[in-house]
């Protein structure tokens, strides 16, 4: 585990209704197809700590298992952007199976059809991600930059957010067995381990 730095200026964009997943612990894993470099002969992503930055777009065309219900800050201004949930990898996995996915489905609300189109885009294969998340107590609301917009995965947030008084979607004890049930899930499967 890495300790949470004082201030973070990376977001994660993902569906509100993922985020909404992660910040109160029913979700403790994010799916990848890329951003996952090598480094020294182990497979880490190319942000370790980020604030998930909710979206809507595309939320609809696949679907979520739930219903989001994260209200929107402005439905007058839809640039406004709530960032309250700080991520934190703490260990990767790859799935190089289809069969394995179903394996995954207590550990996150996306429907099969979601979790397989991303399984198989481009080639098959996907990483998976167990994420501890931590949240402010209340959302820094921020306005969406040209550098934000678009069908990006990692951007910038400026000036970075404090990350001072986070309190954790899943105590210690919670979280830590979250993570031994992933990997038991997970079993065979590809494992990097726990993230040091």
């Amino acid at each position: 585990m890495i300790d949470v730095p004082p201030f973070c200026g990376v977001g994660f964009k993902e569906w509100s209704g993922v985020c909404e997943a992660l910040a109160t612990g029913r979700q403790t894993l994010i799916l990848r197809k890329g951003g996952i470099a090598e480094d020294g002969g182990v497979f880490r992503p190319e942000h370790r700590v980020f604030w998930l930055f909710p979206t809507r777009l595309h939320e609809s065309q696949q679907g979520l298992r739930e219903e989001s219900s994260i209200i929107e800050p402005s439905n007058d201004d839809p640039s406004i952007v709530p960032i309250q949930s700080l991520g934190v990898v703490d260990s990767v996995h790859l799935i190089e199976r289809e069969q394995d996915l179903e394996s995954l489905q207590s550990f996150h609300v996306w429907t099969d059809e979601t979790v397989h189109k991303r399984f198989h885009y481009r080639r098959p294969g996907i990483w998976v991600l167990g994420v501890r998340i931590w949240n402010r107590a209340e959302a820094e609301l921020i306005r969406t930059t040209t550098e934000q917009l678009g069908c990006k995965t990692w951007v910038p947030l400026d000036p970075p957010i404090s990350t001072a008084g986070l309190i954790a979607a899943l105590e210690d004890e919670a979280w830590r067995v979250e993570a031994e049930r992933l990997r038991a899930a997970i079993g065979s499967h590809r494992d990097d381990g726990p993230l040091e």
